[in-house]
């Protein structure tokens, strides 16, 4: 097969213009000015040792007063989300509020109805995962609210909330 090699430089040339040409994107490394990054969350389930089957992990929550236990996969998300919100107290306490959408509410109702006394563990990605607080299920929780005080600053809480919100709009423009 014979080509030329003028033909080749010119291609090479084209290339190389098409590359360096190309726009600015914005990746994790360049936030714009007022933007908010997408949180998640995730709920996890306290659970017994398994190390045989390896369906628990065991995981510790809290920089202050850590607390070691064992988990199951998530058991809500994101995706089960209506709103969250942040909730000033006295004192300049803080905690998270997370209203989940109906299926959410259902499988919150079902966990603390049959987990009575279980702690749930809440991770969350600001960008980095992190597991942010825990919650014991001491009573029937029907009406899909969970409030709880994270192991975060209150502008990382700010943060969360911003970025759960984001996610639920971007989820929800989906479903639709």
């Amino acid at each position: 097969m014979k080509f030329s090699c003028g033909r080749f430089n010119l291609y090479l040339v084209a290339l190389a213009a098409a590359a360096l040409s190309a726009c600015e994107t914005t990746g994790p490394g360049s936030s714009q000015k007022g933007s908010v990054e997408v949180a998640t969350v995730r709920l996890h389930l306290e659970s017994h040792p398994d190390p045989i089957t390896g369906m628990s992990k065991q995981i510790t929550v809290g920089r202050e007063k850590p607390q070691t236990f064992h988990v199951t996969g998530a058991m809500l998300g994101e995706p089960n989300l209506a709103v969250a919100q942040l909730w000033d107290g006295k004192d300049g306490e803080f905690a998270i509020h997370l209203q989940f959408d109906r299926e959410g509410a259902h499988t919150l109702d079902t966990m603390s109805m049959s987990y009575r006394g279980k702690r749930i563990a809440i991770m969350s990605q600001f960008p980095e995962p992190r597991w942010i607080g825990t919650f014991r299920m001491e009573r029937r929780i029907a009406d899909g609210t969970l409030l709880f005080r994270p192991d975060a600053t209150r502008e990382e809480a700010l943060r969360i909330v911003a970025g759960l919100n984001k996610a639920v709009a971007k989820l929800k423009k989906y479903k639709d």
